[in-house]
């Protein structure tokens, strides 16, 4: 889900004297990431509403934001999601003939995670054949749309200071 952040002509002035596009997108990352931590406060929240007390499993503790894969200096991909959750198919002859390259599969999830197997958890934010969606993700991303926006803007101003004070 990408958007425009407007207004940000004192961070553009910033790109130009900080000069090195990697250094840039450390910073964005890093402020994406505190952006999207106020999306992963709020999916914990709807998920410890719904979560089963007496269930050794909990879809809370399996909620995470991590960094997505790019190409080159110009973009960020910050993801919040379930542990467990989806993977995607590797780059090898039989998968880019079937054109599964970029898909993803679900898998069973692990024993392993903080939360446990929480594997289930597709089920309660998509719905399936015989159980309506009760969402938790999506909600958390739609309702703080404004504060992600505001969050990164700040802290992208002060990542930039703190790069162009290392110069």
């Amino acid at each position: 889900m990408a958007n425009e952040i407007t207004g940000l002509d004192e961070v553009q002035a910033k790109l130009r004297q900080l000069g090195n596009q990697r250094k840039a997108k450390n910073a964005a990352t890093r402020s994406s990431r505190k952006a999207m931590n106020i999306v992963k406060k709020a999916a914990v929240v709807n998920a410890k509403a719904f979560d089963d007390k007496d269930s050794p499993e909990k879809i809370w503790k399996n909620i995470v934001t991590k960094a997505g894969k790019t190409k080159g200096v110009d973009n960020v991909v910050m993801k919040v999601g379930v542990k467990g959750g989806a993977k995607n198919y590797g780059t090898n002859a039989d998968n880019r003939r079937a054109n599964r390259i970029g898909r993803t599969y679900q898998t069973q999830g692990d024993n392993k995670n903080p939360g446990g197997d929480t594997w289930y958890w597709r089920f309660k934010e998509f719905g399936s054949a015989t159980n309506s969606a009760d969402p938790f993700l999506r909600p958390a991303l739609n309702n703080n749309m404004d504060a992600v926006q505001a969050e990164f803007s700040r802290a992208y101003k002060e990542e930039l200071d703190k790069e162009i004070a290392k110069l």
